[in-house]
């Protein structure tokens, strides 16, 4: 009996001995697991592969286009699309149709005079000609009191006259209003019935000697003179002296601030 007390009590001291040891052993193993399976124990990490998946090592990398290669190929298509515009180049604009006609009557200057005139029912050019001077010794001479780039009214009576321009390039129309220079000893186109002079063209000019006149005049008087008019203005305040053996006759020009006196032709 008492050699199995001793024995029973060295078993106890082993025991005693032992329990810690097989403590810390249990304390590392579990640290261990909770860090993960080590890199050492494959089958520790191909069983954590089949529980939650392919590790990240195993996943696939996705294709990654660098700048150098994917880059280039999109690149390559811009170039594609810039080399189709380089080939079809863009139209040029059209500039706006331009009417040489119409540009010489939009270069007429309000208070110039043109050296025109009418020759019956028509001007005598179709296109403005350069200004002259206002005092110039001509037939046909007219102030231009108005310009427009429209079709507008000009202002009506004795010696005064409208002269516009549509194009049919440009689809303008200009206008120019004119008042008639009155130059002595010139002569303008008249009507004539009898012994009556019936009607006088104030924005027409003739030829002194001319032998034939356009319809729808049929007769020739000269410019006889010119005068600021007087109050009650007529032809009778054309004649020179008492023993002025010529007949007159007269118009109101310029809203009735301008006698001009008419003779025949001698």
């Amino acid at each position: 009996m008492r050699m199995r007390g001793k024995s029973l009590r060295r078993w106890a001291w082993l025991v005693w001995l032992l329990v810690p040891v097989l403590l810390a052993g249990c304390s590392r193993r579990g640290v261990s697991d909770r860090d993960g399976p080590s890199v050492d124990r494959p089958g520790a990490s191909r069983q954590a592969d089949g529980a939650d998946g392919p590790g990240i090592g195993d996943l696939p990398v996705p294709g990654i286009e660098l700048g150098g290669g994917g880059g280039g190929g999109t690149g390559g298509g811009g170039g594609g699309s810039g080399s189709d515009g380089a080939g079809r180049a863009e139209p040029e604009p059209q500039p706006d149709p331009t009417d040489p006609r119409e540009e010489a009557f939009r270069a007429v200057v309000r208070g110039t005079c043109l050296p025109v005139y009418r020759n019956g029912s028509t001007w005598n050019v179709s296109v403005p000609p350069d200004a002259v001077s206002c005092r110039s010794k001509r037939a046909g001479l007219f102030q231009v009191t108005h310009t427009a780039t429209s079709s507008i009214t000009c202002p009506t009576g004795v010696g005064r006259d409208r002269w516009s321009y549509y194009s049919a390039i440009t689809g303008r129309t200009t206008t120019l209003c004119l008042n008639r220079v009155w130059v002595k000893n010139y002569c303008v186109l008249a009507k004539q019935s009898g012994n009556t002079i019936t009607a006088i063209g104030s924005t027409t000019a003739a030829d002194c000697y001319a032998t034939r006149v356009p319809v729808p005049y049929n007769q020739v008087l000269v410019v006889a003179a010119v005068y600021r008019a007087p109050a009650g203005a007529n032809a009778s305040h054309c004649r020179t002296s008492a023993q002025d053996p010529l007949r007159y006759w007269s118009l109101l020009a310029d809203g009735g601030n301008t006698l001009v006196c008419f003779r025949a032709r001698s």
